[in-house]
């Protein structure tokens, strides 16, 4: 039994080391195909599950293995067995649980996957990696609910993944099983009684609504700072993000509904961005997903798909054997009313030099812009220097062009 156990945390501990490497540039992003959305891999984990029990939870899960680690650091072990906290599940666990499983499928079949797979694990452990502030918060709440309760609150009370596996592994062969000894007399989970004399469901999960409320109040005091600066000395002002009429996708990705579908807004993709233009999100359909930010890079032509090759799902797919340059995101759409050459009569040539493919033209004093050569790279929006919106911006297409 301890061998087994010994197993299971060397396991867990490779994986959780694996995904995060990920994200800092290490080969190791195998290991994030084993989440939803990832159909194969992870279908193959659902059918060893009636088998297995809640192996995912325990050893493949990121939250669920910090969730581990942050009950045996804050909750010593004691000689109640592991499996008397979660038992039993009230009323109210199988309420809020099943609530929010229905949800999240309802969300993510009708369009707004984005929103509906934000509380799945790799997803939300990926967006707090990234500094994706609700990915922090969310992530920072699941910690902080372990370590004031016991067992792994997120995963039995809300995660939609953690219900699935619940429900295929309660007849598991090698499930977690209360001995023959055992009573009944619930003693392990405390004097603390409701009403009724049983455990409440808050007790027996070892959090109070004042424990909540503490969680809560750390929450609040996150926060992020933004400090752009110009060699070190001097602030740079950043242009303001221009209205889209469709947010620009990475290069590679599949049909923009399609997309919406399969992206679990993980963040590997915004961690390999070479360009730094990659960026989370914040609509609500599109929570977290990737789209491009012009703000701060632009998408290089020499990148040799590095966000399609670490994409779990296959949201975004490298286009073998295609030259970057034939592969169109969008297109540029100039602004004449804003364009410094209009404006101020200043002979500047920034889009015009830095367009990769040389689409644009400076033609009787203005930009002209080559729509069919343009690929919507963004570099010509990257480096006009209007403010407070660039004169010069790029129009994502619903389903990216090649050739």
């Amino acid at each position: 039994m301890k061998a087994k156990k010994i197993l299971k945390t060397l396991v867990a501990a490779a994986m959780l080391a694996a995904v995060t490497a990920a994200f800092f540039g290490a080969p190791t992003g195998l290991a994030c195909r084993i989440q939803p959305a990832a159909t194969v891999t992870f279908l193959a984990v659902l059918l060893l599950t009636p088998v297995v029990g809640r192996l995912f939870c325990e050893c493949f899960c990121p939250l669920g293995i910090l969730q581990s680690f942050a009950n045996w650091l804050f909750h010593p072990k004691t000689k109640v067995r592991r499996v008397c906290t979660r038992l039993p599940e009230s009323r109210g666990q199988r309420v809020v649980r099943w609530t929010v499983f229905v949800v999240t499928t309802i969300l993510i079949t009708t369009g707004f996957g984005a929103a509906g797979w934000l509380l799945t694990p790799y997803s939300l452990y990926g967006k707090a990696l990234t500094l994706f502030v609700p990915g922090i918060l969310t992530a920072v709440f699941v910690l902080v609910s372990a370590a004031l309760g016991r067992g792994r609150f997120w995963c039995n009370w809300i995660c939609p993944a953690g219900t699935l596996f619940t429900l295929l592994s309660k007849k598991s062969y090698l499930r977690h099983a209360i001995g023959p000894g055992c009573a009944g007399c619930k003693a392990c989970f405390g004097e603390a009684k409701s009403g009724n004399g049983k455990a409440g469901a808050a007790e027996q999960e070892g959090v109070t609504r004042r424990d909540t409320l503490k969680g809560v109040t750390a929450l609040a005091a996150i926060g992020a700072v933004d400090k752009t600066t110009d060699g070190g000395f001097a602030p740079v002002s950043l242009p303001g993000v221009p209205a889209r009429p469709a947010a620009v996708l990475p290069p590679g990705s599949v049909d923009r509904k399609e997309f919406n579908l399969k992206c679990v807004g993980c963040g590997l993709c915004v961690a390999s961005c070479r360009g730094g233009c990659l960026s989370a999100s914040m609509s609500f359909k599109r929570l977290g997903q990737p789209e491009m930010d012009f703000r701060h890079g632009y998408c290089l032509t020499g990148c040799n798909y590095a966000c399609g090759r670490v994409c779990p799902t296959g949201a975004i797919k490298p286009k073998e054997g295609i030259d970057r340059k034939k592969v169109h995101m969008g297109h540029a759409i100039w602004k004449r009313d804003r364009c410094i050459r209009v404006t101020e009569e200043v002979e500047c040539t920034a889009c015009s030099r830095k367009c990769p493919v040389g689409a644009i033209r400076i033609v009787e004093g203005l930009p002209v812009i080559d729509k069919g050569v343009c690929i919507g790279c963004g570099a010509c929006e990257h480096v006009c220097p209007v403010r407070p919106l660039p004169a010069i911006f790029v129009k994502g297409f619903e389903k990216q062009r090649l050739g």
